[in-house]
C-alpha cells in the first residue's frame, strides 16, 4: 500500500519531479511512513514477508538495505483503479477456475486465491472461482509449481440464461454486500469536503492514521469490486461508485497529508531508492 501511504508527489527536494505515485521503495522509508500511521517496525517487516510469500510484493538487496517492488498483480491492479476502467462486455460466458487445494498448503492456498482475484476471478463457491477476463494464461504462469494432491483447471462455463449469469454476477462479486457498504463510506467522505463544497476543508482534526483506516476502506472496496458487464448489473453498479470515493480520497490525501508523508520520506538516507510510477 506504499503507492497510498507514502503519496504522489517528490519530497521539496525534488521539486521538479513530475506528481507520480511510486513502485519500488526502500525498507526504511515503508518503516518511517508507517510509524506515521502508528505500526511498530516489527509489525512492518512481519506484514512485508506475509506479502512477499503471497507474491504480492517482490524483494531484493541494495547493499545494506531491502528493496520492495509492486508485484504485477498488484501493480496492474493499481494502475486499472487509478485510470478510468471500462467495462467489459457480456459474451454469454462465463471464465472459470476451479481448485483442491489441502489445508497443509495453506501458502500455496493463499496465492492462488490473491492471484486469482487479482486477475479478476472471484468465489462463486468454495473450489470454484468466476471472471469476465481469461487469466487462465498468467494463472497457469504464475502457479506453474502446484503439484498433487494440489490441483486446479481453468475453463469457461456458459449460464443458462442473462437472468442466470446476474444472479452468479451477483452471488461471486457480492454486490448486495457492497450496496450495504456504500453509504457509510459515502457519508464520511462528505463531512471532509463539506458535502462536497470544500474538499480538505470537513473534520479538520482528522489524524493521518484515523484518515488511512477510511482510505484503506474505500481501496480494499475498488480492489474486491471490479467493473463488471453493465448487461449484469446496470451502469450505475457499485464498482464505479467506489472507484469516485477513491478520487475523492486521493484528493483528501493531497491537501491534508501530502506534504507532511513526503518530508518523513524525504527524511531517509535511503530515500533515493524510490522508483516513482510515470505520470498518467
Amino acid at each position: 500500500m506504499w503507492v497510498i501511504a507514502i503519496g504522489s508527489r517528490a519530497a521539496p527536494s525534488t521539486s521538479s519531479r513530475p506528481s507520480a505515485a511510486c513502485a519500488r521503495v526502500p525498507c526504511p522509508v515503508i518503516v518511517a511512513v508507517l510509524a506515521e500511521h502508528g505500526y511498530s517496525t516489527s509489525s512492518v517487516h512481519n506484514q512485508l514477508v506475509r506479502m512477499v510469500n503471497r507474491g504480492i510484493i517482490t524483494s531484493r538487496r541494495h547493499g545494506r538495505v531491502g528493496v520492495y517492488r509492486l508485484g504485477e498483480q498488484l501493480l496492474s491492479g493499481f494502475m486499472d483503479i487509478s485510470g478510468e476502467s471500462r467495462a467489459p462486455g457480456y459474451e454469454g460466458h462465463l471464465h472459470a477456475a476451479a481448485y483442491s487445494i489441502p489445508e497443509t498448503e495453506r501458502l500455496l492456498r493463499d496465492r492462488f486465491q490473491y492471484t486469482a482475484r487479482y486477475l479478476g476471478y472471484r468465489q462463486l463457491r468454495p473450489g470454484l472461482m468466476i471472471g469476465f477476463a481469461d487469466g487462465s494464461a498468467q494463472l497457469h504462469a504464475q502457479l506453474s509449481l502446484v503439484a498433487a494432491p494440489s490441483w486446479f483447471e481453468t475453463f469457461t462455463i456458459e449460464p443458462e440464461n442473462v437472468d442466470s449469469a446476474r444472479r452468479m454476477s451477483a452471488q461471486a462479486f457480492e454486490l448486495a454486500a457492497a450496496l450495504q457498504e456504500l453509504p457509510g463510506l459515502e457519508t464520511q467522505l462528505s463531512e471532509l469536503s463539506c458535502g462536497g463544497a470544500t474538499p480538505g476543508g470537513g473534520a479538520p482534526e482528522m489524524s493521518i492514521t484515523k484518515f488511512f483506516d477510511l482510505y484503506f476502506a474505500v481501496a480494499l472496496a475498488v480492489l474486491a469490486h471490479p467493473i463488471l458487464p453493465t448487461e449484469l448489473v446496470g451502469a450505475d453498479q457499485p464498482a464505479r461508485r467506489f472507484r469516485e470515493l477513491m478520487s475523492r480520497c486521493n484528493l483528501e490525501y493531497l491537501l491534508r497529508f501530502d506534504q507532511r508523508v513526503l518530508e518523513i520520506a524525504g527524511g531517509s538516507s535511503s530515500f533515493d531508492l524510490i522508483e516513482w510510477l510515470p505520470v498518467s
